[in-house]
């Protein structure tokens, strides 16, 4: 960064890494080892305003960011990315995928064609594939490796010396094990009863395996041919027992106490309605609430730990700082040099190793150290949370802290002289993460805590599995190279040689704070997005015809700079229209009478849509069915539908004598007169005559004789198909 910052005199250098605290550690070094002028950088992240950032891209030349702000300001245009030579990506192991590093080498490669991009990295992968992603990503056209027994780094760190303690489950851990295995068997048999799963002993669960075991079981003919009903089972038992081996995993690896909080959340969800059939099957089972009911009192007192890990940490803890003269006699608030940092997997373990630490202030000065999400029962920390644990780590108020994952990468703690791997990690990035904590001021002690079997062979299979890839990188021959995107600055055969200088750190660098840019009462407005242009892109209008053809760009008719000519391309010949075809004569377009009909019958448009394939009801297809209405959700089955019911109802009714009432009906209609026919409504003619013999007869029409009756329609219908 010095030498880019030396040699360009107005272009931009930026380091980004991925959190606050490790970019504002890169800030110090740089002020007071490198001393690039404090007034030439500042520190952008999203909580300054777009305004304020875009004064920062104008004024400044060395940037410390986060990627995401990176990606954030080069979109908007605020960053002029054919403005920036060098781009420092710390902790380059996350170049992969759609993280943030990847986007802003694509967006600067659009934009810039002379960048260089330096990747920093203890642990690059621990595959090959893993290694060839970040090199893809990047665009890495080399790679350099450095060890602790490299000659040039040999002097600047020191000794570490590592033990590895085993231990075996305690008798309350097996007690434990042995309940849950009884509640959890009966679920296990159904997956092994169904081919569904492999495994006999519940204590061996996993949720990685329970997650192969399912994707295996849908893709087999056996599930895929299953029934849905099946298919919903098996999920719901593989979902419950996933959420049971987390459990499982906290009792072997980290303790009752996480054990415990778990148990409960679990049980927890199964109040009231809540929760499936199966998770209830097991909160009822009587070897679970036995096991809930051994564990509540050893959880409720103080003095308990739940894990022999816990019981030989503590004792660790204890001696180092004995042995440091932490809080010796006659000293007032005597506080030593020494640190210690345990490294957790989980945010619950991380509290319980408080927890027990804490008994012992103020010789132990525990604090818990994790990222922002906040889990259930736990919140998360703040960029500025974290800043002022690890100033106040540094300092001295507190001596161990307590980490999940997000104190793996790179903080730089030099006084820690004691690690403490409270879990083994199947990466070996991570477990090479958590050991280089250590040793870089001066001699340092790492202690692993192992559970004897899968755990301790996770451990030996990671430590293997970092050396044969060191030797891979060193190698190179397994990965491809990006050559042709970062070639060599200086010509081939052209070796440069380095000079040693003194750096002059100048007196503005004195300042210890960050260069954050200062906040104002009211922020400037954010600038209007600006769009700039790639390297080699020709701008203003161009004519169709040279586009098409591929010849030079017209010059714009209002422009007043004078532009040769631009050179005659040869002109093409004109292809011919074709001949029209005929047109068609009228009786082979139009349909016949016969197709007219069959399509008024077959087709309509259903409220102007497009023509739609109809039938008409057929009162054969589903008889049963069609007698009842179906069940409905919201909307009411309309009068139409309860009619139509009716009529199939009646017609159901209708016995094997309905010939012999329906000659009964004609007979009873030949009777009557041809006007007085119920069958034919009256046209009002007959209906004027009927009241003139009517009116003759001085009878009314209600007075008429039985033979004149009219039969309405609903009285002939019922005659016919009976009561």
């Amino acid at each position: 960064m010095l030498n880019w910052f030396r040699w360009t005199k107005d272009a931009q250098i930026i380091f980004v890494a991925p959190t606050k605290p490790l970019v504002s550690q890169q800030v110090s070094a740089c002020f007071g080892i490198a001393g690039i002028p404090r007034s030439q950088t500042t520190m952008l992240t999203g909580e300054a305003a777009p305004g304020i950032r875009a004064e920062e891209w104008k004024a400044k030349r060395v940037f410390f960011m986060t990627p995401q702000t990176l990606i954030n300001d080069l979109k908007s245009g605020i960053a002029d990315p054919k403005r920036i030579v060098l781009l420092v990506v710390d902790e380059a192991h996350r170049a992969t995928g759609g993280y943030a590093y990847v986007e802003v080498v694509k967006f600067l490669r659009r934009y810039n064609q002379s960048f260089r991009v330096l990747a920093l990295t203890a642990t690059p992968g621990s595959t090959v594939e893993s290694v060839q992603a970040v090199i893809d990503g990047l665009d890495i056209s080399r790679v350099e490796i450095r060890t602790e027994h490299s000659l040039d780094i040999r002097e600047y760190v020191h000794a570490k010396h590592t033990d590895v303690e085993t231990f075996k489950n305690s008798e309350e851990m097996v007690l434990c094990m042995d309940l849950l295995s009884k509640a959890l068997q009966p679920l296990v048999d159904q997956l092994r009863n169904l081919n569904a799963y492999w495994g006999r002993d519940p204590m061996a669960l996993t949720a990685y395996g329970l997650t192969k075991a399912r994707q295996q079981w849908m893709l087999s003919d056996a599930g895929r041919n299953a029934h849905w009903g099946l298919k919903n089972k098996l999920n719901a038992i593989f979902t419950v027992l996933a959420s049971v081996a987390h459990g499982i995993d906290l009792l072997k690896y980290h303790g009752i106490t996480p054990f415990y909080r778990h148990l409960q959340h679990f049980q927890s969800n199964t109040e009231g309605q809540k929760g499936g059939k199966y998770q209830r099957e097991i909160v009822k089972d009587e070897h679970f609430k036995k096991l809930m009911n051994h564990v509540q009192p050893w959880v409720k007192d103080p003095e308990f730990i739940g894990h022999p890990k816990l019981e030989h940490l503590k004792q660790v803890v204890l001696n180092h700082f004995l042995d440091a003269g932490e809080g010796a006699e006659g000293q007032n608030n005597a506080h030593s040099s020494t640190r210690v940092m345990i490294f957790v997997h989980f945010r619950d373990s991380a509290e319980e190793v408080t927890r027990v630490l804490k008994r012992y202030e103020p010789m132990i000065r525990p604090h818990v150290f994790v990222g922002q999400s906040t889990a259930k029962g736990s919140e998360g920390m703040g960029q500025k949370t974290q800043l002022d644990i690890v100033q106040k780590f540094k300092k001295g108020t507190y001596n161990t802290i307590v980490a999940t994952s997000i104190g793996e990468e790179g903080l730089d703690i030099g006084e820690i002289d004691l690690i403490v791997c409270y879990d083994s990690s199947a990466s070996p990035i991570r477990m090479l993460q958590r050991m280089g904590r250590t040793g870089r001021k001066r001699a340092g002690n790492i202690l692993l805590l192992l559970m004897q079997g899968k755990e301790e062979e996770s451990y030996i299979k990671a430590k293997d599995n970092y050396e044969k890839m060191q030797e891979m990188i060193a190698s190179g021959s397994r990965f491809t190279f990006h050559d042709d995107k970062s070639p060599r600055i200086l010509p081939a055969g052209v070796r440069p040689v380095s000079s040693k200088q003194a750096i002059d750190i100048p007196d503005e660098n004195a300042d210890q704070g960050l260069p954050e840019p200062r906040r104002r009462a009211r922020a400037p407005k954010k600038p209007p997005k600006k769009f700039h242009m790639p390297d080699n892109v020709e701008t203003g209008f161009t004519t169709v015809t040279s586009f098409l053809t591929g010849g030079d760009r017209q010059p714009q008719p209002n422009s007043k700079k004078k532009t040769t000519p631009a050179k005659k391309t040869p002109r093409k010949t004109r292809t011919p229209t074709p001949e029209p075809v005929a047109v068609p004569p009228l009786e082979d377009v139009l349909l016949t009478d016969t197709q007219q009909r069959d399509l008024e019958r077959r087709y309509c448009n259903v409220v102007g849509t497009s023509p739609q394939f109809i039938r008409y009801p057929r009162s054969d297809a589903f008889p049963r069915h069609q007698l009842q209405p179906r069940p409905t959700n919201a909307v009411r089955h309309g009068s139409l539908t309860q009619r139509m019911i009716g009529a199939l109802q009646k017609m159901d009714r209708v016995g094997s004598d309905c010939e012999g009432r329906y000659r009964e009906v004609l007979a009873r209609e030949s009777s009557r007169r041809s006007g007085d026919s119920v069958l034919d409504p009256p046209s009002p003619a007959r209906r004027v005559a009927k009241r003139n013999r009517s009116e003759q007869s001085g009878t009314k029409d209600g007075d008429e004789g039985e033979e004149d009756e009219l039969i309405s329609p609903e009285q002939l219908l019922s005659s016919f198909f009976g009561p």
